[in-house]
C-alpha cells in the first residue's frame, strides 16, 4: 500500500496545513510552537555543534557535555504530524510523523492502519528514517 498505490497528485490532493486550536492541548504535555522559530531553536540546540567543536576545533568534550547536548536537543525538538487520509470505508487509514532534533539527530515514518474492532492497528510502515 506504501508504493504501489500512489495516486496522480490533482489539485484536490495537494495537502493542507491544519493548524490545531489551543482548547484541543489543554491540560495535555503537547507544547504547540511555531514551525519556523522551533527549526532555528533546533539548529541552535544541536548536538551536531558540540561534536563539530571536538572535530574542527580539537576541542575535548566530556561524556556529561555529550549526554546534556542530547538531552537537550530531544527537548527542543519539533514532532510533526500529516494529516491523517482515510480510505473510503474507513477501515485504513495513513498517517506520517517525524521529530527532528537535529541534522543527525530524528526519525520518521508513514504508518497504515487498519481498524480492528473499535481500534486502530499499525499494518505496515513505510518510508521510515533516522538520523
Amino acid at each position: 500500500m506504501c508504493e504501489r498505490n500512489r495516486r496522480k497528485v490533482t489539485k484536490e490532493s495537494i495537502s493542507v496545513v491544519h493548524k490545531i486550536g489551543l482548547p484541543l492541548v489543554a491540560n495535555t504535555r503537547i507544547v504547540l510552537v511555531d514551525p519556523d522559530r522551533q527549526r532555528k531553536t533546533i539548529r541552535d540546540n544541536d548536538p551536531e555543534n558540540l561534536i563539530r567543536k571536538a572535530i574542527d576545533d580539537h576541542q575535548k568534550i566530556t561524556d556529561e557535555q555529550l549526554d546534556q547536548a542530547v538531552e537537550t536537543a530531544f527537548a527542543s525538538g519539533l514532532f510533526t504530524l500529516s494529516e491523517i487520509v482515510f480510505d473510503k470505508e474507513h477501515r485504513r487509514a495513513v498517517v506520517s510523523y517525524s521529530f527532528v532534533c537535529g541534522g543527525l539527530c530524528g526519525n520518521g515514518n508513514t504508518l497504515v492502519l487498519k481498524k480492528v474492532g473499535h481500534n486502530w492497528k499499525v499494518a505496515k510502515r513505510c518510508g521510515g528514517w533516522v538520523s
